[in-house]
């Protein structure tokens, strides 16, 4: 008997691998999209395209008919309103969830952020166990749409997983950062610098994905996907600089004018009605000691470590970059 999974966010970053790695372990795949003009990358992948959106009761009800699983990557990550956020985020996880669990879907993998679970507090590592802190409105939107999970899931299985920054082909997020050390041989040093950030490969967060969705045990349990060692800007510019054939420079960048910077941009956003790139909340990410967490637990859970190495990690994202001419 076939087993079918529902994957959300087809199109997106993560959701795109998360395709392509369910497909190839065998399992029957459908995937639901807002727009399935966007699918021209899943040439010879066997997937079942489903239109629908997440504030849609009746899409979302239609796609997870007659699935065993549901991995739900897609989220909103920028917005104007706080209450945008939530209402994607948050509700319609919810929502989501109570539809699955309506349908008979065993279980029910939500692929949240670390954060969800704020930065660190101490220096060290932040582990599962520790009282969430987000100091975003995307933060809080995440831990609000695991708790939603929680509530909603009765009998249902679930998993939460919260990987820190995701870096891989497909990304958005690191593009301007490769950008301005292939370009113009620099790269950002935010404040006084020292921020540690944990970091993973999108290649390692999906094969989490499915080891979460065919697990026999760790069921009903939040963790962290994340490399053992966190990284800095520099150790990434470095790397991508090798990568290039060329030098790169820090320029930093005073916390003032970082602030101020966040405060123009949101303001700049509310008159053009589009989300900005580089919001308030961002700069406050940005500006934390460190976002490091511990893949201890998931270790200890199913033995999973994670296998793409920094190097090896920003190797592929600048070659994918290149391909797409994105540099």
């Amino acid at each position: 008997m076939n087993r079918r999974v529902l994957i959300t966010g087809g199109t997106g970053f993560v959701g795109s691998h998360a395709v392509e790695a369910f497909a190839a372990t065998g399992w029957e795949v459908r995937a639901l999209v807002r727009d399935p003009s966007r699918i021209g990358w899943r040439r010879g992948v066997r997937v079942e395209v489903v239109r629908g959106a997440l504030t849609d009761r009746d899409s979302l009800a239609e796609a997870v008919r007659e699935c065993d699983l549901v991995i739900h990557c897609a989220g909103l990550t920028k917005a104007l309103r706080e209450a945008d956020y939530h209402r994607v985020n948050a509700t319609a996880v919810g929502e989501f969830a109570t539809l699955a669990r309506e349908a008979g879907v065993k279980r029910f993998v939500l692929c949240s952020s670390q954060a969800a679970a704020g930065p660190s507090r101490t220096g060290s590592a932040t582990t599962e166990d520790e009282e969430p802190n987000p100091i975003s409105a995307y933060g809080r939107s995440k831990l609000a749409g695991e708790r939603h999970l929680c509530e909603a899931a009765g009998e249902m299985q679930w998993i939460i997983l919260r990987p820190p920054g995701i870096m891989g082909p497909r990304d958005e997020q690191f593009v301007p950062l490769f950008r301005a050390v292939v370009r113009y041989g620099i790269y950002p040093r935010f404040g006084r610098g020292g921020q540690r950030y944990g970091f993973v490969s999108v290649h390692d967060v999906v094969r989490a994905l499915v080891v979460a969705g065919e697990a026999s045990s760790g069921v009903n349990e939040t963790y962290f996907v994340c490399n053992d060692e966190p990284v800095a800007w520099e150790d990434a510019s470095r790397i991508i600089a090798e990568c290039a054939n060329r030098r790169a420079r820090a320029v930093r960048l005073p916390r003032a004018l970082l602030h101020v910077a966040g405060a123009v941009s949101d303001s700049w956003a509310w008159m053009r009605g589009k989300p900005a790139l580089l919001s308030g909340d961002k700069i406050r990410e940005i500006l934390a000691p460190g976002w490091i967490c511990s893949p201890a637990k998931i270790r200890r859970a199913w033995s999973f470590a994670c296998e793409w190495s920094l190097d090896a990690t920003i190797r592929d994202t600048y070659e994918s970059y290149r391909a797409e001419r994105r540099l």
